[in-house]
């Protein structure tokens, strides 16, 4: 009997289970409206997974990099081999003595964890099971992971989520440190947790007086707390922190709870980004460039797909041609789209008003024309309407598709009542 089905009518959890207790090899495919992931098994224990719309901290060469376990000159040079050879990146770092077995390894498991995770939060879906005599994967490098234990985990994070998602519903929002002075006091989360007290239910007033002056955290909100400089998002603290993506929210929302950190007000965060930006502009960098992590994410995506297309048993990719080409030229374009919706709202903060145009937004010195230009030689279009700016790019033929689309909410303009001589708001028509 074949192993398929909905995820109404069997869990995520259940499936796992199943594929252990019998201890099956082959290929699992699970598909929702965004997303589609493949994990592998042999024997019942997983060994690899992927995402169609895999997020850039899952990649291991980000995740190296943001553990500080080589820099962006040593991944490059990893990569450039990884182009020649067609070797596995984590390998090409072991036998060029680049970074330890025992890393990758660390690296990997991470890799596979924050896939197989969000899976658990799916509350729809279709799967499929592909039974396989082999899989194929580094036996000396991948260590095959118990599904037991991920089950567990993965229950708790389902359960903890809700909490999480009250505590910081949006992943744009931006957060500051309390009291930066303040010296924090890191303490063992398995043993230390009990006595700081703390629970979603408690208050912040509640929690700081269970950890006499608040000065006690354990490391995983002291990795977070560190992040925290009132000019970048939840989304790109999650982006540069080396926990997994659950241990990072919920990080942060113990913060919250606990009073030592706050939303900041759009005041402070232009004043933290003209701090940031006065460099840049007296040294004549534009402070418009791309992250230091897009590079690299760029072409470890491109490279995994290149790799996935090679192998018969990936269910999703096999047969597929000139993909490469696509996705790699689609996920340049999307990078740039997420980078002009960046400047548009750098724009706002920095002047109080948005650009109408990408004219406009090359006129404010945010961005040169170069960068409203697609890989096709195309240029993108802006528009601001309602209470939303708009970012729309083509494909390769020249068509939009939803994929080359990004829409942000607007914030209020603030503007001078001509009328009155008073600071007014008025909302973008």
């Amino acid at each position: 009997m074949a192993l398929e089905g909905t995820l109404r009518d069997f869990s995520f959890a259940d499936i796992l289970q199943l594929i252990s207790l019998q201890r099956k090899t082959g290929v699992l495919t699970l598909k929702n409206e965004g997303n589609v992931v493949t994990i592998s098994f042999m024997d019942g224990k997983i060994v690899a997974a992927s995402s169609l719309n895999q997020q850039s901290e899952d990649r291991l060469g980000i995740i190296l990099l943001k553990q500080g376990a080589l820099n962006e000159a040593e991944l490059e040079a990893a990569l450039r081999r990884q182009e020649e050879t067609l070797q596995r990146l984590g390998r090409i770092l072991i036998d060029h003595h680049i970074v330890p077995l025992d890393v990758v390894r660390r690296a990997l498991e991470q890799q596979i964890l924050q896939i197989v995770y969000r899976v658990f939060r799916w509350t729809d879906g279709e799967y499929q099971f592909s039974q396989e005599t082999e899989i194929d994967y580094d036996r000396d490098l991948m260590l095959p992971m118990a599904v037991d234990s991920i089950i567990m985990e993965g229950a708790r994070m389902t359960d903890e989520w809700p909490f999480i998602d009250q505590r910081i519903p949006n992943r744009d929002a931006v957060y500051r440190k309390v009291d930066p002075s303040r010296t924090l006091e890191v303490v063992e989360e398995d043993h230390d947790m009990d006595g700081l007290g703390f629970t979603f239910a408690d208050t912040p007033d509640e929690a700081l007086k269970k950890d006499a002056g608040g000065r006690r955290v354990t490391e995983s909100q002291m990795t977070a707390y560190r992040l925290v400089n009132g000019r970048d998002s939840v989304e790109e603290i999650v982006l540069r922190s080396n926990l997994l993506e659950f241990e990072t929210f919920k990080a942060l929302a113990e913060l919250l709870d606990r009073g030592l950190i706050r939303e900041a007000t759009p005041e402070e965060i232009v004043g933290e980004l003209s701090r940031e930006q006065e460099p840049a502009r007296r040294s004549g960098i534009p402070w418009g460039s791309v992250p230091w992590l897009a590079l690299p994410f760029l072409v470890l995506f491109g490279l995994s797909l290149s790799m996935m297309l090679q192998n018969p048993l990936n269910p999703v990719f096999a047969g597929s041609s000139g993909i490469w080409e696509r996705f790699v030229q689609s996920t340049s374009s999307w990078f740039r789209l997420e980078q002009l919706a960046d400047d548009v709202e750098n724009v706002y903060y920095l002047r109080g008003s948005y650009p109408r145009s990408l004219r406009d937004l090359v006129a404010s010195s945010a961005v040169t024309p170069a960068g409203t230009i697609d890989p096709w030689g195309r240029p993108y279009r802006l528009m601001v309407r309602g209470n939303e700016f708009l970012l729309t790019g083509s494909d390769a033929a020249g068509e939009p598709v939803p994929l080359l689309m990004i829409s942000r909410d607007l914030v209020w303009e603030r503007v001078d009542d001509r009328a009155s001589g008073r600071p007014g708001l008025v909302l973008v028509e």
